[in-house]
């Protein structure tokens, strides 16, 4: 019996070895970091805090988006992103408000001077306007699964989203590109009227960058995918960005690289920046 048990724990330990070894190794010197940090015991939401406390405190973004198909047809867009966080140094909500962006088309010329308005509240719903120049007015409307024009990014994709939208779950490490990254499933709460019914983060380690997301909708299907090349990531005062991201639909088979051809971190905002009412100043 002394030898079927010690037979015994040597193929465990065998077993257990050969599991180790067959880890990717970033993932494996990850797990020994974590040990090392106390990483291993952040939460999902300690992990999101993170992600969320690498950002400025407003900027102005120009991007370009080229979206194509399997066919070769490619279309270009350009916008400008403004936001600004509404946070005050308790991080806590200032006048109702978490945060605020606006979106304005800069081509193609029949887009020109769209300009969308989120307005992220404490206590949802949020507000979201639009300005079409062909109608000289501006809307309240409900941007959820709303496009920006030929792309396969929606508005819930390219507004910095908060922590208090989701509840989140650390899921286990895993590596994109060769990098360790923390893997956090994210479900929006009921009042956020997303799209998806929860999507996967992986974050890089080092910097706290989303490098991957996967999307799944109501129904639970994976449609869609966002990946931010590791290498593409820029150091702007301590603050970590990623230059482009590449949006695929799995379901349509068509695909966005979305470039940032500028940026100006935290810029002095005019107080009227966005007043809903001034959407229509070009």
């Amino acid at each position: 019996m002394a030898g079927v048990s010690a037979g015994r724990f040597r193929a465990r330990a065998a077993a257990l070895l050969l599991a180790l070894t067959a880890l990717p190794s970033p993932v494996l010197a990850a797990a020994r970091e974590d040990a090392q940090t106390g990483d291993a015991a952040l939460s999902g939401s300690d992990i999101y805090r993170r992600v969320v406390q690498n950002r400025f405190r407003s900027f102005n973004q120009d991007m370009t988006l080229a979206s194509g198909d399997r066919g070769g047809n490619e279309q270009h867009t350009q916008l400008r992103m403004t936001w600004q966080d509404w946070r005050d140094a308790e991080d806590k909500a200032v006048d109702g408000f978490f945060s605020k962006t606006l979106v304005r088309y800069t081509d193609p010329f029949d887009l020109r001077y769209t300009a969308y308005l989120v307005i992220h509240k404490d206590q949802p719903p949020n507000d979201q306007f639009v300005y079409l120049p062909s109608r000289r007015k501006v809307r309240r409307v409900n941007l959820r699964a709303e496009t920006l024009f030929g792309t396969d990014f929606s508005f819930e994709d390219i507004v910095p989203r908060e922590i208090e939208s989701a509840s989140y779950l650390r899921m286990p490490d895993e590596a994109v590109e060769g990098v360790s990254c923390f893997v956090v499933e994210a479900t929006p709460k009921p009042g956020e009227n997303s799209q998806y019914s929860h999507f996967l983060i992986y974050v890089e380690k080092q910097h706290s960058v989303p490098v991957r997301t996967r999307y799944w909708s109501e129904s639970n299907v994976e449609v869609k995918e966002l990946v931010s090349p590791p290498s593409s990531i820029q150091d702007f005062g301590g603050i970590f960005i990623p230059m482009k991201a590449t949006m695929r639909n799995l379901q349509q088979d068509t695909y966005t690289v979305a470039t940032v051809t500028k940026l100006d971190p935290n810029p002095e905002l005019p107080k009227h920046t966005f007043d809903p009412r001034r959407l229509e100043a070009h």
